[in-house]
C-alpha cells in the first residue's frame, strides 16, 4: 500500500458527497444490470480485513495532522496548504483532500461503504470493519453501505441486529423498480419479493433503508406497472428514503440491445414525471411514512420531495402545476434543466437574456417529437 493513501471506489450517493470513502468491496458482484455501465469491464473482488483497517487508519491519521493545524475554531490554511503540497502522490493528495472536506463542510459526520454491494460481505468481517470505524473515527454519526436486494433478503435478523449493534445506521439499495416484469427485463437479479423481506429485515433491526427507484425503466409498455408495483413495494416496507432517479437509455448499455431488438421503448422524458406522479398518487400515507427524495441532476422536477405521511398533496399538486403551463413554457423549462439549468421553472427570468433567447427559440423550433427527444437526450446521457 503506497504511503498515505486509501483505495477510493468509483461511485457514492450524492447525499454521501462529503462523507469520507471506504473501500470494502471492488466493484459489483453481479454485475449483469443492464441499464449500468459502471463495472462492466471489472471483475469483483472483497478486499481483506487488515487492509481495510489500513485505510481507516490513514483516514485517522490525516484527521489527527489537521487538527493539529487548528486553533480555537480555526484553520491555520497556510500550514495545511504546505501539508499538502509535501504529500509523496498525487494519490496522497487526493486523499488528504477528502479527509479535510469530511472535516470542514462534512462537519464529520460520515462514511460510506463501498463498492456496490459491501453487505455481500461475510456479516463478521463486516462487523468488525464497522467497529474499527467507529473505534478508531469515533466522531462519525454516519456509516452508510449499498446493499443489494436479494443480499439483503438472504442476510438473517440476527446478523443484521450484530450490525446495528456495531454501528451500522443506513443501508442504500438500488431496487428500480417493484415489478418483477421489470426486474426480469433489466436483468436485476433480485425479485419483489426479495425487496420486501430484505427491506423488512433492515428495518426491524432499527437500520435505516433508502431505497431507489428508476421511474420509466420499464419503458412504454410496463410505465403503469413500474409504478404500481413499486408504490406496493414502498407501502410493504415503509422504507426511510424512496430516490427517485428517471431512466435514461444510457449510449453504449445493454439496454440498447432491448431497444435495438423491438422489445423496449424508452419513454418521452415528459412521460417519465407522469410515472412519478402516478407511483406517488398510490403510496398510502398511512403505511408509508419516510422522505421522498429527488436528490439527482438527472430528475426533471427536483423540488418533487417531502413526507410520504405528510407531503404527498403537495408533491402531486406541484407536479399537476407544472402540467397547468402551456406546451412552449414545459418545453422551456425542460430545456434549460436538461443543459443544467434551474430546480424550478419560476427561475427561468434568473437566466442570463442570451440564454433564454437560445432556449425559447429552440423550444418553439424544434416541433418533431423524436428530434425533441433526442436533443434532450444528448443532455441527460452525461449523467451517471
Amino acid at each position: 500500500m503506497e504511503q498515505g493513501v486509501f483505495q477510493i471506489g468509483p461511485i457514492r450517493p450524492p447525499s454521501e458527497a462529503n462523507s469520507l470513502l471506504l473501500r470494502v468491496t471492488e466493484n459489483c458482484p453481479w454485475n449483469k444490470c443492464k441499464f449500468c455501465m459502471l463495472y462492466k469491464k471489472n471483475d469483483f473482488h472483497t478486499r481483506s480485513v487488515a487492509d481495510v483497517k489500513k485505510d481507516i487508519d490513514v483516514m485517522a491519521e490525516y484527521r489527527d495532522r489537521i487538527l493539529a493545524h487548528e486553533h480555537n475554531g480555526e484553520y491555520d490554511m497556510e500550514a495545511i496548504q504546505q501539508e499538502y503540497l509535501l504529500l509523496p502522490s498525487d494519490e496522497a493528495k487526493i486523499c488528504y483532500q477528502m479527509v479535510f472536506t469530511w472535516m470542514t463542510e462534512g462537519d464529520k459526520q460520515a462514511i460510506f461503504l463501498q463498492d456496490a454491494n459491501t453487505m455481500v460481505l461475510r456479516p463478521d468481517w463486516l462487523i468488525e470493519i464497522v467497529s474499527y470505524v467507529r473505534e478508531r473515527l469515533p466522531e462519525i454519526q454516519r456509516i452508510t453501505s449499498y446493499g443489494r436486494a436479494n443480499t439483503l433478503a438472504r442476510i438473517s435478523p440476527e446478523d443484521f441486529k450484530n450490525l446495528r449493534a456495531a454501528g451500522l445506521d443506513r443501508i442504500h439499495s438500488g431496487y428500480e423498480s417493484g415489478s418483477d416484469q421489470v426486474l426480469t427485463m433489466i436483468s436485476k437479479g433480485a425479485t419483489q419479493e426479495d425487496e420486501i423481506i430484505g427491506g423488512k429485515k433492515v428495518k426491524e433491526a432499527g437500520i435505516e433503508l433508502s431505497i431507489y427507484f428508476m421511474p420509466g425503466v420499464g419503458g412504454k409498455s410496463l410505465s403503469n406497472e413500474n409504478a404500481m408495483e413499486t408504490a406496493k413495494v414502498i407501502n410493504e416496507v415503509n422504507p426511510d428514503f424512496v430516490r427517485l432517479r428517471t431512466f435514461v437509455l444510457r449510449t453504449g448499455s445493454l439496454m440498447e440491445e432491448l431497444r435495438d431488438s423491438g422489445m423496449y421503448k424508452e419513454q418521452r422524458d415528459i412521460e417519465k414525471l407522469l410515472e412519478i406522479r402516478k407511483m406517488l398518487a398510490h403510496i398510502d400515507p398511512k403505511k408509508a411514512h419516510g422522505k421522498i427524495a429527488s436528490d439527482h441532476i438527472i430528475n426533471l422536477l427536483q423540488e418533487v420531495t417531502g413526507y410520504m405521511d405528510q407531503d404527498l398533496p403537495w408533491m402531486l399538486e406541484y407536479i399537476d402545476s407544472f402540467f397547468a403551463l402551456p406546451e412552449l413554457e414545459q418545453k422551456k423549462y425542460q430545456l434549460a434543466r436538461r443543459m443544467g439549468f434551474p430546480l424550478d421553472w419560476k427561475y427561468l427570468y434568473r437566466l442570463q437574456p442570451s440564454d433564454q433567447s437560445r432556449i425559447e427559440e429552440m423550444s418553439k423550433n424544434i416541433v418533431d417529437d423524436k428530434e425533441w427527444e433526442a436533443l434532450l437526450h444528448r443532455f441527460t446521457d452525461r449523467y451517471i
